[in-house]
């Protein structure tokens, strides 16, 4: 009876440890690898949040990136210049980026005015949650006195399910950290749920105790909270989004990683109904379908694009900027994208891929679409064989096959002649720039640019099917 006991309990364990660890990940964001500071398309820009007050650093209501420098003040009833700029290199209040921590700093890019009275200390030198690398990138954020959201995202939930949304947390030199984890109408921007409001707490100062703060400093912590979708006929797009909780100029200074949602079995609150819409009315990012020249050029993909179910209406970039642009998955070499212009360059040396390219379009609030490109080539055919009688024939000749007659005798202007049904020739295997003395004519397979190139007495040029004269 122990036994049988023992192993029903071993196997209620397993089984609760599976169905735990099989939930389905509807997102998850753990903010990649960079040594750089840049930004993401989920901090939101625009929107109700404006009417919160603003940052004396930069005077908006928004969390700003901090990777530009000032020349003029953006706030000068509040701040000089070298103020703002100091803000900027420290990530002061209001100011966030994404980075892997121990690269925070660059010495080697002094700020304008070539002064550094203080270096922040307050972000800590340490690995991301995520795998625990130097390269790993967080979202590094300096709360201040405005409880605005620092990420925001929106996502298909269906109907009577419920979902929880997760993040890690790391208070850097302190613990004056809270979150407030928020469900929103994507377009009204109305609060449909909150943990604030499940818990029933407010938004507060400095170090006061509450269940969404984190308990400790300078060291990991979870925080989560699940929410139910009202019971509809259909599936709703909402926004999640997490929200500074606390209304501080020091002390909430801190790390986010590996934010996710997924679906959960039961629990959680029912939110209020969300209105019923659609991302695409908000912005709708189109396939593009694109025939390279052999030139390098430039191609416009957002021309087809909408916002606000209006086409040719996205704007990058200016003081009417309503959208942001960028690649997704691994673009080749020689393929750009520019995110302030929303063009696409295409190197005359680029090797096309055969998979179309994607790109995510998101407006200023992180409600995102994503589109296809596909590029196909034209600059190539077909033309009638030579015929008549051949000039010499190929007298060596490999083959792994039965021999036959008159092999390789019966292959006309040839020097070698290679035959298999499972077996491939190899050429040499470099990049062209390792070639010290190259001749004209030279074949290689450049394994930088993934193609094999020809060397015609003066440059190295990959091998592309063509029309020839």
């Amino acid at each position: 009876m122990k036994k049988n006991l023992l192993f029903f309990c071993l196997f209620m364990m397993i089984e609760l440890a599976y169905s735990q660890s099989t939930n389905k990940i509807i997102f998850s964001d753990d903010f990649g690898k960079s040594t750089k500071r840049i930004g993401s398309q989920y901090i939101p820009q625009s929107g109700k949040d404006r009417s919160l007050g603003t940052f004396d650093s930069h005077g908006s209501s928004f969390y700003q990136l901090a990777d530009k420098y000032f020349q003029v003040a953006p706030n000068p009833q509040r701040t000089d210049r070298k103020r703002a700029n100091q803000d900027v290199w420290n990530i002061d209040n209001g100011y966030y980026a994404v980075i892997a921590p121990k690269s925070i700093y660059n010495f080697n890019d002094p700020i304008p005015d070539m002064h550094i009275d203080w270096r922040g200390d307050f972000w800590r030198s340490i690995v991301n949650h995520t795998d625990s690398s130097d390269d790993g990138a967080v979202l590094v954020v300096n709360g201040g006195t405005i409880l605005n959201q620092y990420y925001r995202r929106a996502i298909l939930v269906e109907s009577g399910k419920s979902y929880k949304i997760s993040a890690w947390f790391y208070g850097s030199n302190n613990n004056n950290v809270g979150v407030n984890f928020e469900v929103q109408d994507i377009v009204t921007e109305e609060i449909l749920g909150s943990s604030n409001k499940d818990l029933g707490i407010l938004p507060h100062e400095y170090w006061t105790n509450s269940e969404t703060n984190l308990k400790e400093q300078n060291k990991w912590e979870k925080m989560s909270w699940t929410f139910k979708v009202p019971q509809h006929d259909t599936s709703h797009t909402i926004a999640v989004a997490l929200r500074n909780n606390i209304i501080a100029n020091q002390g909430n200074d801190f790390y986010v990683d590996d934010i996710t949602l997924e679906e959960v079995s039961s629990g959680g609150n029912t939110i209020d109904s969300p209105s019923n819409s659609d991302v695409d009315n908000v912005i709708k990012a189109n396939d593009d379908y694109i025939s390279p020249t052999k030139e390098t050029a430039s191609y416009d993909i957002i021309m087809n694009d909408s916002y606000n179910n209006e086409t040719g209406n996205i704007v990058l970039s200016g003081s009417h900027k309503n959208s942001t642009i960028s690649t997704t998955g691994t673009w080749p070499t020689g393929i750009t994208l520019d995110t302030a212009t929303g063009q696409i360059t295409i190197k005359n040396d680029a090797v096309i891929p055969s998979d179309p390219l994607t790109y995510q379009l998101c407006n200023t609030l992180g409600v995102c679409s994503a589109a296809k490109i596909f590029l196909t080539s034209t600059s190539s055919c077909t033309q009638d064989p030579k015929t008549g009688t051949p000039t010499g024939y190929t007298l060596i000749g490999i083959s792994t096959l039965s021999k036959t007659e008159n092999f390789p005798l019966n292959i006309p202007n040839g020097i070698l002649a290679l035959q298999s049904t499972n077996k491939g020739f190899v050429i040499s295997r470099t990049s062209s720039d390792k070639i010290l003395t190259p001749i004209e004519g030279m074949l290689i397979y450049d394994t930088t640019k993934q193609c094999v190139k020809l060397y015609n007495g003066s440059s190295w040029n990959c091998i592309k099917k063509s029309c020839n004269n």
